[in-house]
């Protein structure tokens, strides 16, 4: 009898653990094993019935874990404009975004929407191409509607989960197309809708062509021997272009790197000011789309991100005659790893013009997208740019 109470409180002392966490463990006879994961799809506007329709099918197939709606809840939904993608930071517990990228390519949305859950269940991409594999993605056909994790994946769920196998492999953050490396994007941006003449990729960081043989990015960033300039996709297109010095800011994490010789590419204009507070901007860069260091690769294709200008004081350690505070959007989207000197740009006569460089955060946090970012402010120090370079173009 003793034995059994002390088991008893065992089990109601873990059973309020995991609760906090979004997780709860089954109590019931019969159950010991099974555990209730709770997901919150209150952001996924129009594909709240699919993920609801998709949580459902997994029950039908698993019995380990149980997928419901609720709250405190392990799982987070959101839904934008680009790839479907999780990010997934434990057994049971992450976050998805449902894409409309893929939905507008004609892909069925209660397979996105179990196919993110899998990443959440401990599964990764195998990309076989085969309509019965729900982990196969995007490289099934357009026409495959099955919804439904074939024996195997079924099986491999209800082993993790009765912790039969180790779960590292499937932490991390995956989309949806095949094509998107995962790794140095804006976190919570979207593919670049435009290619950007002024777009400068260096390994590791971000830049932007200023003129026809320079580009500027960070100070921090390594000085490359070359860049590619004029192309939104980091492995073609545009130009690839020597770089024969470098000439850091004094003051601020700003850099320009002279090119070997004179591109084709539209450079971007450095406006008078930045714009005041309020001043929508936007952000492009190859930065991670996953807020920890190291969370995932460099993409192929940069993404952008729509945001704004703050108030200094938003921001901790700004030199703000010289610095912007631009706004974490949402409050979880923002620059991260990689978008390391990237443009920040605001429409003049509907023209991009370059405003900022990315420098930092702007909370001394390591996780992206946690707060407002810091960057460069060019206008302010366009005086000193146009002397270095021999005059910005007019």
């Amino acid at each position: 009898m003793f034995r059994r109470q002390l088991l008893r409180t065992a089990v109601t002392a873990l059973a309020a653990v995991l609760a906090a966490a979004g997780l709860q463990v089954a109590t019931g006879a019969g159950a010991s094993a099974a555990r209730t994961v709770y997901y919150d799809a209150s952001r996924t506007g129009e594909f709240r019935t699919n993920f609801d329709q998709a949580a459902q099918i997994w029950n039908s197939r698993v019995s380990n874990v149980r997928l419901v709606p609720g709250t405190p809840a392990s799982i987070t939904i959101y839904v934008d404009d680009g790839w479907p993608r999780a990010q997934v930071t434990g057994l049971g517990s992450g976050r998805i975004w449902m894409g409309r990228t893929a939905v507008n390519q004609g892909y069925h949305r209660t397979r996105i929407a179990a196919h993110e859950f899998g990443h959440i269940l401990g599964l990764p991409d195998r990309r076989t191409g085969l309509c019965a594999d729900l982990m196969s993605g995007s490289s099934a056909p357009v026409s495959c509607t099955n919804a439904y994790p074939n024996a195997t994946e079924a099986s491999r769920v209800n082993q993790l989960f009765a912790g039969g196998l180790a779960a590292a492999e499937a932490v991390g953050t995956y989309t949806w197309s095949g094509d998107a490396d995962v790794s140095p994007l804006v976190v919570g941006g979207r593919p670049a809708s435009e290619n950007y003449s002024f777009l400068v990729y260096l390994s590791g960081c971000t830049g932007s062509l200023i003129k026809a043989n320079w580009a500027v990015t960070a100070k921090h960033c390594p000085t490359p021997s070359s860049v590619r300039v004029g192309s939104t996709n980091r492995t073609s297109g545009g130009t690839v272009v020597g770089v024969t010095r470098a000439v850091n800011h004094p003051t601020i994490d700003v850099k320009l790197l002279q090119l070997a010789s004179s591109v084709s590419h539209a450079p971007a204009p450095i406006p008078s000011t930045s714009g005041a507070v309020g001043t929508a901007t936007r952000i492009i860069g190859w930065g991670q789309t996953c807020p920890t260091r190291g969370c995932g690769s460099a993409p192929t294709v940069a993404y952008e991100l729509d945001t704004s200008i703050v108030s200094d004081s938003r921001c901790l350690g700004i030199n703000g005659p010289y610095e912007i505070c631009t706004n974490n959007t949402n409050g979880n989207s923002g620059a991260c790893y990689g978008d390391s000197g990237g443009p920040q740009v605001r429409r003049v006569n509907g023209v991009w013009n370059l405003i900022g460089a990315t420098s930092r955060a702007g909370n001394n946090n390591s996780t992206c997208a946690t707060g407002p970012s810091i960057y460069g402010d060019l206008p302010a120090i366009r005086s000193w740019i146009n002397t270095q370079v021999g005059g910005l173009p007019s």
